[in-house]
């Protein structure tokens, strides 16, 4: 038994794990702040990471392009600066990059929480797909900030009817689709179809306090059979429609 103890022992020693650093070295400087929004600025999806380092555990990926809220951070391991931070629904960390070669942006404007838990949204209007749908990604960073005060089952993403910049798609919307701003979000099961109505009020309480006017369209409320769904607008959208 002794002997195995020994032998493990030189096995760890041989293969030591990866080395975290709380403060990085001076050729990695972190470009993010913790509190504030980022995008992935390339094409190809970063990892997402239980921990900082590359032998943490894979729990997915952020597309090119998408959006997420940085919790924490910097750390340094294996030659990259990495951040803790929010993205659909889950937890991770993820790599900014090496010296040069950054992989992450942070937003413009944004500020940190307060504590009812409203948060000013990054001032980017660039235009993202989301479920099919096209949002900006002011309005993205709202809504992912809505699930985050929610905390219920319904995924936010995956609940979008209907997104913004979509004029003439859906006549009974009057036209408040055609500018940026708006969303149209579902409240039945993805599973059955019944509609979740204990999660309604607290979808449309976590919308408004992340910055939407929000309330609930009922089922034939604006046509025959018209499906129930909570409409909200994103206030203070530079592009909303008139």
């Amino acid at each position: 038994m002794l002997k195995l103890v020994l032998l493990l022992s030189l096995l760890l020693t041989a293969f030591p794990a990866a080395a975290q650093d709380s403060v990085c070295p001076d050729e990695l400087i972190p470009r993010l702040t913790p509190g504030l929004w980022a995008r992935v600025s390339h094409d190809t999806a970063n990892n997402l990471r239980r921990d900082p380092g590359l032998r943490g555990q894979l729990l997915g990926a952020i597309p090119g392009g998408d959006i997420f809220r940085v919790l924490d951070g910097p750390r340094c391991a294996d030659g990259y600066v990495w951040w803790q931070v929010s993205y659909g629904g889950r937890d991770g960390w993820t790599a900014e990059g090496r010296p040069g070669d950054d992989w992450l942006e942070p937003l413009a404007g944004g500020a940190a929480l307060s504590p009812d838990g409203c948060q000013r949204p990054p001032d980017d209007y660039t235009r993202i797909t989301v479920n099919g749908v096209t949002l900006n990604t002011r309005t993205l960073a709202m809504l992912d900030h809505a699930q985050a005060l929610y905390q219920g089952t319904v995924n936010f993403r995956l609940a979008l009817m209907q997104g913004s910049y979509n004029p003439g798609g859906v006549s009974a919307s009057f036209g408040t689709h055609d500018g940026g701003g708006a969303v149209d979000l579902s409240v039945r099961s993805r599973q059955d179809w019944r509609v979740l109505s204990e999660d309604i009020w607290p979808m449309i309480r976590a919308l408004r306090v992340a910055g939407f006017a929000a309330w609930l369209r009922d089922t034939g409320e604006l046509y025959p059979n018209s499906p129930i769904h909570i409409h909200a607008i994103a206030i203070g959208d530079a592009e909303l429609s008139e």
